[in-house]
């Protein structure tokens, strides 16, 4: 009953947010999001920032994680979702089948 709880808590910063959906995905997809061009990502982040600013609630009261992204904004019109995202190619830059999440 622990994990479910751990699984389905709001992360707090733009790293626990990065780490929490790179945990969700299957090895395939990590590969195919690693190998993605920079238009395919734009699309992909598109698409993906709805669910992301819900699902985290950053803009329903998760004030720790909002903050989070704008520490690490580097333009003042940044979507914090998008912040998150940027995060999670980073950590799959070097992606080689294995990927390390603390």
């Amino acid at each position: 009953m622990q994990a479910k709880k751990a699984q389905h808590r709001k992360p707090r910063t733009v790293n626990e947010a990065a780490e929490q959906l790179l945990s969700d995905l299957l090895v395939q997809h990590l590969q195919t999001l690693s190998r993605m061009s920079e238009k395919e990502f734009n699309m992909l982040c598109d698409h993906v920032t709805p669910y992301l600013n819900e699902e985290f609630q950053i803009w329903q009261g998760n004030v720790d994680l909002l903050d989070s992204c704008y520490r690490q904004c580097h333009t003042e019109n940044e979507d914090p979702a998008r912040i998150i995202l940027n995060r999670v190619k980073e950590m799959l830059t070097n992606f080689n089948g294995f990927l390390v999440i603390t």
